[in-house]
């Protein structure tokens, strides 16, 4: 199995997994903030983490 440079030990995995989790769901808050279905947001929000926090920063609000 391949070396990495960095540690591949379980914290370090769970560390990165909780930290994807929190953008994602300020993901779907922000989307949210604009209008936007929490739902929706944030199932996007758990799979796509940062590229889901971009889209939502760059989605229009929604005018009503």
């Amino acid at each position: 199995m391949p070396e990495f440079p960095w540690s591949t030990d379980g914290s370090t995995i769970l560390a990165l997994a909780v930290l994807h989790c929190v953008i994602g769901v300020t993901a779907a808050l922000v989307a949210q903030r604009r209008g936007r279905r929490l739902g929706n947001w944030l199932v996007l929000g758990l799979i796509g983490g940062t590229a889901a926090l971009v889209a939502a920063c760059l989605v229009p609000a929604k005018q009503d």
